[in-house]
């Protein structure tokens, strides 16, 4: 009884995931109504501010436009100075989130990690530092000859306050192989997160979509993530993350063509309200990779959340998304106030700081 289930469920997913006319307006009804069931009529953002600190990158992940070899000619690993001025404008615009990421750059070590934290934490001892993901722990705890979890606390004592869910872009082994051989496997990912969260940190959890992955991927990667939070509870939001192809080695080898379509967009998110919002209830649009027009059609697709400020952004960028590298307090405010919903400003862990 339990396959016949499942198998009724997964061609539920699937239809939902392909839904288009009449189909996915229904279908973002649906999400919408269970987003005002479950949220509320709030939707949130965050004031914070990106630091990429290197991008040099030894994985060589087949959907990146960020990373480079140590002797290209574009390497940029950030000075301690440039850091600490990067910290300064953070404290000085008064953001409450600074996130941190970098490549897996075979110059770093797990001290060079702290020593980042530390600068941050010496320009604002206060500011929330969300960063790094669970590859980055793996490829410190390897080269540290460590176990993860020792890296885990040394991270946690040099002032981190969460951690990226990122790192795990389709959760299915078959198509990590395709686009992120070098990658951590779906399992170890999973450990990752689950030991992160025992040990008191919260993450968020992600999904890359549009590249070669099927509804059947995706809905792998749904039951990861719904099995994760029914066991720690650690899960902060949700963030879908369309791919952006332009400048990836998938589409200059011909592997894939064009990104997800503003339609793949908003049944995704819908879908995700669906399956995930009862247990991870804040869905979150991506501007920077979607534009900031359908990431406010996506509020009318289950999203409640509109992430943030950033003010620096590489990653999308250097792949090809054009939709700029910050926006505004104003401007989310206008966004929201002209979808009939109610603005409010939030820290990392959904603290609720500002109503507008």
């Amino acid at each position: 009884m339990k396959i016949v289930e499942d198998l009724e469920l997964e061609k539920e997913v699937s239809q939902m995931l392909q839904a288009r006319g009449r189909d996915l307006l229904k279908l973002m009804q649906k999400a919408d109504e269970l987003r005002e069931e479950q949220v509320g009529e709030v939707v949130t953002f965050i004031r914070n501010q990106n630091m990429n600190f290197s991008n040099v990158c030894e994985s060589k992940c087949l959907f990146c436009g960020f990373s480079v070899t140590p002797h290209s000619t574009n390497v940029q690993r950030l000075s301690n100075e440039e850091i600490k001025e990067l910290a300064e404008s953070a404290k000085q615009r008064k953001v409450t989130e600074i996130c941190i990421t970098a490549g897996l750059d075979p110059e770093s070590s797990l001290q060079r990690y702290l020593e980042v934290l530390s600068i941050v934490r010496k320009v604002d001892s206060s500011i929330h530092i969300h960063a790094f993901s669970p590859m980055e722990i793996k490829f410190l705890a390897e080269k540290e000859e460590m176990e993860k979890e020792e890296v885990i606390k040394e991270l946690i004592k040099g002032g981190i306050g969460s951690l990226c869910g990122t790192a795990a872009e389709i959760l299915v082994d078959s198509v990590r192989e395709e686009i992120c051989p070098q990658k951590l496997k779906t399992q170890e990912w999973k450990e990752t997160i689950e030991l992160v969260h025992e040990l008191g940190l919260r993450t968020t959890s992600t999904i890359m979509f549009g590249s070669i992955e099927r509804p059947k991927d995706i809905i792998a990667h749904f039951k990861i993530l719904k099995d994760i939070q029914e066991k720690t509870k650690g899960f902060t939001e949700f963030i879908p993350l369309p791919f952006i192809h332009e400048n990836t080695p998938l589409n200059r080898q011909g592997k894939v063509q064009y990104g997800p379509t503003g339609l793949n967009v908003l049944a995704l998110y819908a879908t995700a309200r669906i399956t995930l919002g009862e247990l991870i209830p804040n869905i979150q649009s991506s501007w920077v990779k979607t534009g900031e027009e359908l990431a406010q059609v996506a509020l009318v697709s289950g999203v409640n959340d509109m992430g943030g400020t950033l003010f620096e952004e590489n990653i999308s960028k250097s792949a090809g998304a054009n939709h700029g590298e910050v926006m505004l307090e104003e401007k989310f405010i206008h966004l929201i106030k002209d979808s009939g919903r109610i603005p409010v400003r939030r820290d990392t862990l959904y603290n609720i700081l500002e109503r507008y």
